[in-house]
């Protein structure tokens, strides 16, 4: 019998039948803390359901936290945030938010990788700070940033920030105590001190200098991560333009790096063939100086 090559079908025998409403739950992201994640099969669709846990049903403070990241989160449609689809009342557990499902890994295992690939590390970083850009435009502030919250798809391995539970937005009255976790979080949140975006870009730089211990990630995580706020990036913008934009010389280093450059050519020219290879190392050196020089030009949040 012949077959018509360019019909698209299924390659199993039978068909998947599709999961309906009622199918088993599996709990995800197990932690002893209010709320829990489920996955589940919802309208044909994989889905995510956070719920209360039943023994903290009765606190309304737990529900007014759920409808506060529902209504937070519906408003951020980004492709590197994670997508709120409803707020729904589930038979068996009551008020829950159904959540997309990222096939992902937290940028907490993915750490050693960013250290090593420069290339992965820096599409990381600039889809993250979209996100955050995002975010601080919608008048959000997320409070939470940690490796955890930040998902990797394995699906083109792109950034989904994750986990509104404890954000907060100008339009919202209700739960405006500091939140966090203690070794991302900033010094306003931890003194209970009045935060703003500046909080986020704290908690970002602790992240970006895990990231990598390149001479401009750990320059720049430093000015993230100071004490004042006044003394971080205002905003995300230059903070992107320190990490990412081309290095404009001032003369003084366009001077300084010619000066290496000479010095090294000289060292070359001049020395006997058999030390060679010590000044090979030399030269290195003198180039690695430079380099150092390149990086440090443009690093001030204050550009």
């Amino acid at each position: 019998m012949v077959t018509d090559s360019h019909n698209s079908g299924f390659f199993s025998p039978e068909r998947q039948l599709v999961e309906e409403d009622d199918a088993p739950l599996m709990e995800i992201g197990h932690s002893d803390g209010p709320f829990v994640l489920y996955k589940c099969s919802r309208q044909g669709r994989i889905v995510v359901l956070k719920c209360i846990r039943e023994q903290f049903r009765d606190n309304p403070l737990y529900w007014d936290m759920l409808r506060k990241e529902f209504e937070i989160g519906h408003s951020l449609n980004h492709p590197n945030i994670r997508e709120y689809h409803s707020l729904s009342d589930h038979p068996r557990f009551g008020i829950c938010i159904e959540m997309e499902w990222i096939d992902g890994d937290p940028l907490e295992k993915l750490l050693p990788e960013c250290r090593k690939d420069a290339a992965f590390r820096d599409k990381i970083a600039r889809q993250l700070l979209d996100a955050i850009r995002f975010l601080h435009l919608k008048q959000v502030i997320h409070r939470d940033l940690k490796p955890e919250n930040i998902l990797i798809s394995r699906n083109g391995r792109n950034v989904k920030l994750i986990d509104f539970s404890l954000s907060d937005s100008d339009s919202h009255l209700v739960l405006k105590g500091n939140a966090g976790t203690a070794r991302y979080a900033s010094p306003e949140q931890m003194e209970c001190r009045p935060t703003d975006l500046r909080s986020d870009i704290y908690s970002l730089g602790v992240i970006l200098g895990e990231m990598s211990d390149s001479r401009r990630f750990r320059k720049v995580s430093q000015i993230c991560t100071q004490r004042n706020p006044d003394a971080r990036y205002p905003d995300i913008d230059s903070l992107a333009k320190a990490l990412f934009a081309p290095s404009i010389l001032v003369p003084g280093i366009a001077a300084a790096i010619l000066a290496l450059a000479f010095a090294a050519t000289v060292i070359w020219i001049t020395q006997p063939e058999e030390e060679e290879v010590v000044e090979i190392e030399a030269i290195e050196e003198i180039f690695r100086q430079a380099t150092d020089l390149v990086e440090e030009s443009d690093v001030n949040p204050r550009n």
